[in-house]
């Protein structure tokens, strides 16, 4: 079934830590606090959901947390930069309109100022949360564009972790002391610990599907092209670690001679089919 909706439902998970968030609401008499927080985090993830169905991106599955959610796509990293922040924004601003919505229910009356206080609260942690600059957070997902709009892709995914962690150990060390042992800064931190040393693991595999996605991939409308200038001894690992998201890219392997001009593809094509990737460009490419 093709119908966007229906779509979203099928790829929605929900994380057993939320589960047992949820069952031990309802033991403690919290049922009405947590459908709220999970309504918040639902309609948060339908935007990140709505802005990819509109860019034709391939969502592989929606996993809700307390906390906020993680969406899995199938996009390796070659997707426009204006395209990454929209999507990555269509979550947070949900909270926007919910909040306002929130307000006018309070003005006529039909919220009572508790509960509309106690909601606006849990939106602004959600919404300040979420845009925290770290992964896989929807801050995180932004400084990672921004990254890769500097670095070459390779040098971006490691910069980004590395700065990443760092400024989730500040904010960690900076909360600690006033509540050490406050189960949700342990929970959460513990959380994106873990997502950060995955991440890290998988280093080279996420620069493999770049580097893929760019044979697959023919929608490059709009991509700036240029060159790269490599000595002929270049190893072609090395030259590969120079491409950048979102740029078409030429070889330029000079020589002391002339200069021989290699088109990206040929590049991508040896890097896959030969064994060869240590060798020097200018061996390869005679």
């Amino acid at each position: 079934m093709n119908n966007p909706v229906f779509q979203f439902f099928s790829k929605v998970k929900i994380n057993p830590l939320f589960w047992l968030i949820i069952g031990l609401s309802i033991i403690t008499g919290h049922f009405r606090e947590i459908i709220l927080l999970f309504l918040a985090v639902f309609i948060h993830e339908m935007g990140h959901y709505a802005g990819a169905h509109l860019f034709q991106w391939r969502v592989k599955k929606i996993e809700l947390f307390p906390f906020g959610g993680v969406a899995e796509v199938e996009e390796h990293g070659n997707r426009p930069f204006r395209e990454e922040v929209i999507v990555t924004l269509l979550g947070p601003v949900q909270h926007l309109w919910l909040m306002l919505a929130a307000f006018f229910l309070f003005q006529l009356g039909w919220w009572n100022p508790q509960d509309f206080e106690w909601f606006i609260k849990m939106n602004v942690t959600l919404l300040v949360f979420n845009l925290l600059p770290v992964w896989p957070l929807d801050g995180g997902k932004l400084m990672f564009a921004a990254a890769a709009s500097i670095f070459p892709f390779k040098k971006a995914h490691t910069v980004f972790l590395l700065t990443s962690f760092s400024i989730m150990l500040i904010l960690f060390f900076s909360f600690l002391p006033r509540d050490p042992l406050h189960l949700n800064l342990w929970l959460v931190t513990i959380f994106l610990g873990v997502s950060h040393y995955i991440e890290w693991k998988r280093r080279q595999f996420v620069f493999l599907r770049f580097l893929m996605s760019r044979i697959a991939d023919d929608r490059r409308s709009g991509w700036l092209t240029k060159p790269i200038h490599v000595p002929s001894d270049a190893a072609l690992y090395d030259v590969i670690s120079l491409f950048r998201k979102g740029v078409r890219h030429f070889i330029v392997i000079q020589a002391s001679e002339t200069n021989r001009i290699v088109e990206e593809k040929q590049v991508l094509n040896m890097f896959f089919s030969s064994n060869q990737v240590r060798c020097a460009i200018g061996h390869l490419f005679r």
